[in-house]
């Protein structure tokens, strides 16, 4: 994966720690424990990556999202163990918005932009600025990946997404 590359998530390894995770932590309802095998709505990766291919725009069709607390970038040591992890991408957004849309029982995807490699694989010193950059030379692809899916989308479509909190009576605050 390189910058200016798209990636369709399917899977997320969670390293925030200051960040409110879950609707349920105790309360009326108790505690709820969300299956998140699948953490990203299938459905909806597929039409991304059909719009993706409409669009001839290239996506990689996964890929473990690593999710750091930030705002600093990561060590080479970080990036490195990251790596033995079984990560592929790392960024600050992402958790704990995809356990949040699940237990609210809302499909949800990531289209996730590489903006710059990370330190210990760049050549030169991070910068804020290349991050900037990236996403600008980027956003028209972007708008067109998400409109195309908007195009193509199915409201009738048949997902998990949506049952996700059944045996606890659907989703409710």
């Amino acid at each position: 994966m390189k910058p200016g590359d798209f990636v369709l998530v399917d899977q997320f390894l969670d390293f925030t720690k200051n960040r409110q995770h879950t609707f349920y932590e105790g309360g009326e309802r108790g505690v709820v424990h969300v299956d998140v095998t699948d953490p990203y709505c299938a459905a909806l990766r597929a039409v991304l990556a059909r719009a993706a291919v409409e669009s001839s725009l290239s996506v990689h069709r996964s890929g473990v999202y690593v999710c750091t607390e930030g705002p600093r970038f990561e060590t080479p040591a970080e990036i490195r163990a990251f790596t033995m992890l079984g990560g592929d991408l790392v960024g600050m957004t992402n958790v704990p918005e995809v356990v949040l849309a699940r237990e609210a029982e809302m499909c949800y995807a990531t289209i996730s932009m590489v903006t710059n490699f990370a330190a210990g694989i760049s050549p030169t010193p991070l910068t804020h600025a290349e991050v900037l950059e990236t996403m600008e030379a980027n956003t028209d692809n972007l708008k067109q990946l998400v409109m195309k899916a908007i195009d193509l989308m199915d409201t009738k479509q048949s997902c998990l997404c949506g049952s996700a909190l059944k045996e606890f009576g659907g989703f409710k605050l």
